[in-house]
């Protein structure tokens, strides 16, 4: 019985370490540049803003000095007295050169507050190409023309894998714990396997394309636009890209009851439109992985398992240092805590997930619906 309890977490441990291990050399591969092109049609942004972040006046500054010959830039917010909307006028009023406007439209009602938002400035949204971009973003000066470059005819939807930058504090470095080395590794590594994934921050389309699986509403499948819009492309037999070039998400300053309801709607969103990953995921967390190495070679070699799994870990965080210098992210000496820290949150947050029946955007709560229900959907 022992040996063959042994021979399991054995299995565990080698197919764990496999599937991290190929994540990092996907990663850190050279890449074949893909061709590019050269055309840069106009292009329409679409903001959702809730709330005034402290880094929303840099993000949004960002976006109306893109170097890129005609785009127009749509802001919307669901209600009149919120706090960014000073702020969005007055960043419109310092460039005039860039057609922009605020609206506070009435939205119908959908049950996701963000996807109201982008249902308020669709009907604003002149151009064919279509820019779905969250305040969080950082865009370099010429960020719009990368992305028009790689909307190639066969795509259907081109979006960014997230790097979070300049952490302020300890949750600061956590939330670059998570969205880095804990996600965009898996992202990058995904994207370079042909599985492109949709992710809100950043998503460009063309109108037509939306249009042909079921326009914004096809965005309401679910808990999450972003999982919901990829899956109906998809469906339609357009591909789903991610852009060679990260998407920057400065994080500044963070608050940990934030931080944890924002993995934890993560968490949610995998759980509904990602099951089989959703269901796997502790065990092929570094923890999972290193507990399941320690058992077994506790069991094979008859030393202590604890000593085992700290090994595993502290071995494991050196590649991930190195894989995070490789590309050229953040790292600090914090940043091993803060690895330990997120390995122990990511169980927590998975059983959290598994009973959730709602999740919170912005602080404001949406209620889950059941995965039956969800399925009978698609």
């Amino acid at each position: 019985m022992a040996v063959g309890l042994a021979w399991v977490f054995g299995a565990w441990w080698g197919m764990a370490l496999l599937v991290n291990l190929t994540t990092v050399a996907m990663g850190v591969l050279p890449r074949r540049r893909g061709l590019a092109v050269d055309a840069r049609p106009p292009v329409s942004i679409i903001v959702p803003v809730k709330g005034a972040d402290p880094e929303l006046a840099e993000n949004l500054a960002a976006l109306l000095g893109q170097d890129y010959p005609e785009y127009e830039i749509v802001f919307a917010v669901a209600e009149p007295d919120d706090p960014a909307i000073p702020l969005i006028e007055r960043l419109i009023a310092e460039h005039p050169s860039v057609p922009a406007r605020l609206t506070t439209d009435p939205a119908r009602p959908s049950g996701n507050p963000k996807l109201d938002n982008l249902r308020r400035a669709w009907r604003w949204a002149r151009h064919e190409l279509v820019l779905l971009c969250d305040v969080n973003a950082r865009f370099r000066p010429d960020e719009l023309s990368r992305l028009a470059g790689q909307l190639g005819p066969q795509i259907g939807l081109l979006a960014a894998v997230p790097v979070a930058t300049e952490p302020n504090g300890f949750c600061g470095e956590l939330e670059v714990a998570f969205v880095n080395s804990g996600g965009a590794r898996w992202l990058i590594a995904a994207a370079r396997m042909g599985q492109g994934v949709g992710v809100g921050q950043t998503m460009l389309l063309r109108r037509r394309d939306l249009d042909r699986v079921g326009g914004i509403d096809a965005m309401a499948v679910g808990p999450c636009e972003d999982a919901a819009l990829a899956a109906a492309f998809r469906r339609a037999g357009l591909t789903v890209g991610m852009s060679r070039d990260p998407g920057w998400r400065p994080i500044g300053r963070r608050r940990f009851r934030d931080l944890w309801q924002r993995h934890l709607r993560w968490q949610c969103c995998r759980k509904y439109h990602a099951f089989p990953l959703f269901v796997f995921e502790p065990t092929v967390s570094p923890l999972g992985m290193a507990v399941a190495g320690g058992l077994w070679w506790g069991t094979v070699a008859g030393l202590p398992v604890p000593a085992l799994i700290a090994g595993h870990l502290a071995l494991w965080f050196a590649i991930e240092a190195v894989y995070v210098r490789l590309q050229g992210w953040h790292l600090s000496w914090v940043s091993p805590a803060a690895w330990l820290v997120r390995e122990v949150m990511i169980p927590a947050l998975w059983l959290r997930a598994l009973v959730a029946r709602s999740m919170v955007w912005r602080g404001q709560r949406i209620p889950l619906p059941p995965m039956a229900a969800l399925r009978r959907s698609k």
